[in-house]
């Protein structure tokens, strides 16, 4: 039976909910696809810990570091629990080598990631990534060994970077190994935004949709991560360069939402002083509104012209302009797809809906 070993950076809200599937499906894999896949390494910040045993670690630790991980604890504070020395990622990986074929799980927060997933490409593992920091990194980075691999034959996959678990990237990537020609992709892939613009077509305030988002936690724990349209320009460059545009984050024009006297003030601060953008706010909404439209954060990919990411007015009698709540939808025009364009809608945030995408990723890539 064939062996993989995962390698997982991260172990916080999406990468634990992929161990616990890795974890529950492991004999059903086995089974079904002939493939063993164990987790031999779990990455944080502060150290790795890392199985000296060709099994992989044990299910139970491996569940008490995710457990850990949402109260806070590190990765390395749960190894020094478990009577495991924290070491560092690279020693890792070369423990783990003559044990398989390597798959790093990246579902880490910022570009320190890169250097590790260049690492197991380079020692002829592969990479699956959830994090958008890497794919976004300037030409001339770490990043470039993952876009150097990430074409149809290639050892990085990235499915869960745009859209969690929605099948945006493969669906654009079939189109493109079958000839067809993007002419646009336009989108809402942010259930943050999502949530937040549908309460105020619903006349709620700017002031009042944001703080509904973060009660019920569709924001991050500080919105301005959400509110500054970065995370939505991350996903307009990777599907950028999906479809083989050269740009870089700097080519974007990204429409921020936090205002600059409120970008270094306090969470709390700055929840309190939002409200002055609600005038502004709901005047865009209602003159949407008398136009028959909505407003929408949305992410404009053209291959000749201008990428975006910003508010626009959305008519609601299309399908983007219709969607509700949390909700994400990528809308692909293509010369097949043309009058009317292809459609991938559905829940566009959520641990196990992510996880799901990064699974389905590395058990792709696990039995090529």
């Amino acid at each position: 039976m064939k062996r993989i070993v995962l390698v997982h950076i991260g172990a916080g809200t999406v990468g634990g909910a992929a161990i616990e599937q890795e974890i529950a499906q492991r004999e059903r894999w086995k089974a079904l696809f002939g493939v063993d896949i164990v987790i031999g390494a779990v990455i944080g910040t502060g150290g790795a810990i890392v199985s000296d045993d060709p099994g992989g670690l044990p299910s139970g630790l491996l569940r008490e570091i995710a457990d850990s991980r949402k109260t806070g604890v590190s990765v390395a504070e749960s190894a020094e629990r478990a009577g495991f020395a924290p070491v560092d990622p690279m020693v890792a990986l070369g423990r783990l080598m003559p044990f398989a074929q390597l798959i790093a799980m990246d579902a880490g927060a910022g570009d320190a990631t890169a250097a590790i997933d260049a690492a197991v490409l380079e020692l002829g593992g592969s990479v699956v990534l959830s994090n958008k920091a890497p794919l976004a990194m300037p030409y001339g980075s770490a990043g470039d060994a993952l876009w150097v691999e990430s074409g149809p034959l290639g050892r990085v996959r990235y499915e869960a970077t745009c859209g969690a678990g929605l099948p945006v990237l493969s669906t654009l990537r079939t189109l493109l190994d079958t000839g067809d020609t993007i002419k646009e992709i336009t989108g809402t892939v942010s259930g943050t935004f999502g949530a937040i613009f549908s309460d105020v077509a619903s006349g709620a305030s700017f002031s009042e949709a944001v703080r509904t988002a973060k009660a019920n936690g569709y924001t991050e724990p500080d919105p301005r991560d959400d509110l500054s349209g970065l995370d939505v320009a991350r996903k307009a460059l990777i599907l950028a360069r999906t479809i083989g545009l050269r740009v870089e984050l700097c080519d974007i024009a990204i429409e921020g939402l936090v205002p600059d006297n409120l970008k270094s003030v306090s969470v709390e601060a700055f929840l309190n002083a939002i409200s002055s953008m609600d005038d502004t706010i709901a005047k865009r909404a209602k003159q949407a509104n008398a136009d028959g439209s909505v407003l929408k954060y949305v992410a404009t990919v053209r291959p000749e012209g201008d990428l975006a990411v910003g508010i626009a007015p959305i008519s609601t009698a299309t399908v983007l302009g219709a969607l509700q709540g949390p909700e994400n939808i990528v809308s692909i025009r293509t010369e097949r797809y043309d009058t009317y364009p292809l459609n991938v809608t559905g829940p566009g945030a959520g641990a196990a809906v992510t996880a799901a995408g990064m699974t389905g990723d590395m058990l792709a890539l696990s039995r090529r």
